[in-house]
């Protein structure tokens, strides 16, 4: 038993534990992984947008190249409107003055 002791105490870890290792290599895979996400984000928008704007730039020359069209607009209509000026009856403002 002396014997196992002095071994046990003067032994020198093991350089890298396991777990820590496989810690690391599981961060390293995800960080790996996620980078390679952003990256192909990144590409996808990039191309996405150079299409959308040479679409654009497409639409804006097939557009100067169509004539421009007059739209032709209608004249309102003159509306004569008759105003007639409500005179009050003089025979009800009378009757109203003589029975008071």
């Amino acid at each position: 038993m002396a014997a196992n002791r002095k071994n046990n105490v003067f032994k020198q870890p093991d350089p890298t534990p396991t777990r820590a290792t496989k810690a690391d290599q599981i961060t390293e895979t995800v960080r790996a992984i996620i980078a390679d996400e952003a990256k192909r984000s990144t590409a996808k928008t990039t191309r996405l947008r150079e299409l959308r704007l040479e679409r654009d730039a497409q639409l804006a020359a097939e557009k100067a190249a169509q004539p421009a069209v007059v739209k032709k607009t209608r004249k309102k209509k003159a509306v004569e409107v008759e105003a007639v000026a409500e005179e009050p009856d003089t025979d009800e403002t009378e009757n109203e003055s003589e029975e008071a």
